[in-house]
């Protein structure tokens, strides 16, 4: 019988042939629906989130600090010329108004012995490290047994004295009203020790003083000026007048007219016999040989509604007293307030300034009185607003000021003053 046919091994299976994918078939149209919904909900969401942080961002930042615009002249000029004042013909004078500058000068700047007026610093440094109140005695001290020593040779000399005892006490008012008014040695050099406990050390006091007031051709080298080593010029001498004068217990006290001592023994007068003349509110007067005659003096006057303070110095004239200087000092006065002039640059309720909140929003501040400015022919007055307002007020309330020379006018709001409003906030762009 036959072998059966073998049959065939089956072939290899064929290599998988590459297929290409079939391409996408395109969306329907519920589809793209749903997936441009998808996209804009995302596109909303990021608007609103950035729309509520620049909202937030904005209502968050700190506002601008308000703040003050000036609306009226910056300056006010006075016509004609410099009025000529009778100034003396020997020694030096000043005359200056606060608030204003120097009205004129005379003799040059050249340092000449002060006499008592050098009393005026030794007064300036003792109330400065011992305030005295208004009206108040103060604490009482007790007189050295050196200041009582040294009387006979002081009253041999001829200098001006209290006449201290040992042990004495004085209030003291009493003391500066001795030093001030009846212009007493004995109670300068013995203010000195109650201070310093030596003069030298108090002497350095009063030089540290005159440095720091700007009194470049001052040297003190006792606290009462008889020593003819203590000098100074009159414009440094106003200087220091000026700073005493704003001191109310040394203004109390230069206008006294007489000495009153506690113990019921007779009023001395003092030697500023124009005290109460010329609206003359103060002084103080020295003599000596090699001074001449000297004098220190304050005035106020109302000029216009306006309460001017005028400071002066005459010095270095030759005359036996210190009633030279008083007197041309009398001339000076009469002829320097006799010069002022008023000029009113805004009445009261005008608009001379306004509040800016930094945003645009503005508020009137409008002049509590009259804006008066004051001068002389030929100045110049400097006219300049401040203040620092809050961001709310009511209306009527003071928020600032202008300055305008020797005037200081209190500035009210117009209206009511209110922060920024949320939109402007919202689209502020500072």
């Amino acid at each position: 019988m036959a072998a059966p046919p073998v049959a065939a091994p089956p072939a290899p299976p064929a290599p998988p042939t590459p297929s290409t994918p079939p391409p996408p078939q395109p969306a329907t149209a519920p589809e793209r629906e749903r997936k441009g919904g998808r996209r804009g909900l995302v596109v909303l969401v990021a608007a609103l989130v950035l729309v509520v942080g620049v909202v937030a961002g904005q209502l968050v930042r700190p506002v601008p600090d308000p703040t003050v615009k000036q609306l009226i002249a910056s300056s006010h000029a006075f016509p004609g010329q410099a009025p000529a004042l009778p100034w003396p013909t020997v020694g030096q004078a000043v005359v200056h108004v606060e608030g204003l500058g120097t009205m004129g000068t005379s003799g040059g700047a050249t340092s000449i012995p002060t006499a008592s007026v050098a009393k005026v610093m030794t007064a300036y440094v003792y109330l400065r490290e011992h305030p005295l109140k208004q009206g108040q005695p103060g604490p009482v001290l007790t007189v050295s047994p050196q200041a009582a020593a040294q009387i006979p040779a002081r009253k041999k000399r001829g200098e001006s004295l209290l006449g201290v005892t040992a042990n004495q006490r004085l209030t003291q008012r009493k003391a500066l009203e001795a030093l001030l008014v009846i212009s007493a040695n004995d109670i300068a050099h013995e203010l000195a020790r109650w201070d310093s406990g030596n003069e030298q050390a108090f002497v350095a006091k009063m030089n540290e003083t005159a440095k720091s007031l700007g009194m470049t051709g001052t040297r003190y080298t006792d606290p009462s000026g008889y020593d003819s080593g203590t000098v100074s010029t009159a414009a440094d001498q106003v200087k220091l007048l000026r700073a005493a004068m704003s001191i109310p217990a040394f203004t109390e006290i230069v206008n006294n007219r007489a000495y009153v001592a506690d113990d019921g023994t007779p009023p001395r007068e003092g030697g500023n016999f124009l005290l109460g003349q010329y609206g003359v509110v103060g002084g103080k007067t020295g003599y000596t040989d090699a001074a001449g005659g000297n004098f220190v003096f304050a005035a106020r006057k109302s000029v216009g509604g306006v309460n001017v303070l005028l400071v002066g110095a005459v010095m270095g004239q030759h005359s036996p007293t210190a009633a030279g200087a008083v007197s041309a000092a009398e001339r000076l006065v009469f002829a320097a307030e006799a010069a002022l002039v008023p000029a009113t640059v805004a009445p009261k309720g005008a608009r001379v300034a306004r509040v800016d909140d930094g945003l645009g929003g503005t508020t009137p501040l409008r002049a509590a009185a009259p804006v008066t400015v004051v001068g002389w022919p030929g100045l110049t007055v400097p006219i300049a607003v401040r203040g620092n307002p809050p961001h709310e007020a009511r209306a009527g309330k003071k928020v600032g000021a202008v300055k305008a020379g020797a005037a200081t006018v209190p500035l009210q709001l117009g209206q009511k003053l209110e922060k920024p409003s949320v939109v402007k906030r919202l689209i502020r762009f500072n």
